[in-house]
């Protein structure tokens, strides 16, 4: 008994022109697919290529397209770095965990100290608001030790270095 569907003579498996066919289509899906990312916020080039290779598994192609979009400026790891660090900033982080999460998504220390450069932030300032905004106004003196390590750990998780907390609390001049 023989099945007709696998001795049929019509059916050819030479795939050599359906392969480099199927090829320049990965690329285009990828390339649509990157664009559609960066279309909706900026994205490093590790991030980038996490969310592409999940979706295709042509990591050449994925590593060709991330090399053209960045020569033809469509993804910026700088520009990347400034938007993160603007967003942080607004949201209230300090400069640790910032620099930690810039780290987390593949950008190197040296983009992300040349972006904190450029963006000149008053880090006292922001932990000032920060706390301002979390605890209020003092209007007490000495506030007990408690509020103050509530104050201290809520700066501390929010990515603030310890010096711009003995600042703002003043744990010195007490």
């Amino acid at each position: 008994m023989t099945n007709t569907a696998y001795t049929s003579t019509n059916m050819s498996f030479d795939n050599t022109y359906n392969r480099s066919s199927t090829r320049s289509n990965d690329v285009k899906a990828i390339k649509v697919s990157a664009l559609r990312y960066l279309a909706r916020r900026e994205y490093s080039r590790v991030e980038l290529y996490r969310k592409l290779s999940q979706k295709f598994s042509a990591v050449d192609a994925i590593q060709a397209v991330l090399d053209e979009l960045k020569e033809q400026g469509y993804q910026s790891d700088t520009r990347f770095t400034e938007s993160f660090i603007r967003a942080k900033v607004n949201a209230g982080n300090g400069p640790f965990k910032i620099k930690i999460e810039l780290r987390e998504k593949g950008i190197c220390e040296s983009t992300a100290l040349a972006a904190f450069d450029r963006q000149s932030i008053d880090w006292l300032v922001l932990a000032e608001t920060v706390k301002q905004k979390r605890f209020g106004a003092e209007l007490t003196d000495a506030p007990p030790l408690s509020e103050l390590a509530k104050q201290v750990r809520y700066l501390k998780n929010k990515g603030f270095y310890q010096e711009h907390i003995d600042q703002v609390i003043k744990l010195r001049d007490s």
